[in-house]
């Protein structure tokens, strides 16, 4: 059964994320390849330090969490739940600038590169006003079929004789 989507969405619609964690507010596009969402730096923000800005480095979690609305939507279109992912780590992690500040409207562009099973690889892109890249990176992530057993496997695992 599929369920329809009607874009532009809140991101928390689509991801297991809540604030003050949620850092992605809506996704504006979604297809079977490529994701594009949009966010606002805010001065409450959980990672925010007053006077200096929202750290570069969170972009790397940004661009996490668009992958997670991506793996959300899929699944919604499926009629499941959006549910837990594992982020691996990230390769060719850049930024040009050294903080995001208050007011600054990112979007995140994220392209399947690898969908192989459970295992998936994702170029990503932030960009500030005009489209000037700001940031961008490879992430690998792992979508359990079961997250549930998953994490069950992991929590009891198997003894050894």
């Amino acid at each position: 059964m599929s369920t329809a989507i009607i874009l532009p969405i809140h991101a928390g619609e689509l991801t297991p994320h809540a604030p003050p964690m949620l850092l992605i507010d809506e996704v504006l596009s979604c297809t079977d390849m490529r994701i594009h969402a949009r966010t606002k730096v805010r001065g409450d923000g959980l990672f925010f330090q007053k006077g200096r800005g929202l750290p570069a480095y969170v972009g790397f979690e940004i661009m996490a969490q668009a992958i997670a609305a991506y793996d959300g939507w899929t699944r919604r279109a499926k009629g499941e739940k959006p549910t837990l992912g594992f982020l691996l780590g990230c390769r060719k992690f850049q930024t040009s600038v050294e903080w995001f500040a208050e007011g600054d409207v990112l979007e995140i562009i994220a392209n399947s590169l690898i969908h192989e099973g459970e295992m998936r690889s994702f170029e990503c892109k932030l960009l500030g006003a005009g489209g000037v890249q700001l940031a961008s990176g490879v992430l690998n992530v792992f979508r359990p079929n079961d997250p549930d057993a998953f994490l069950a496997s992991i929590s009891n695992p198997p003894s050894s004789a």
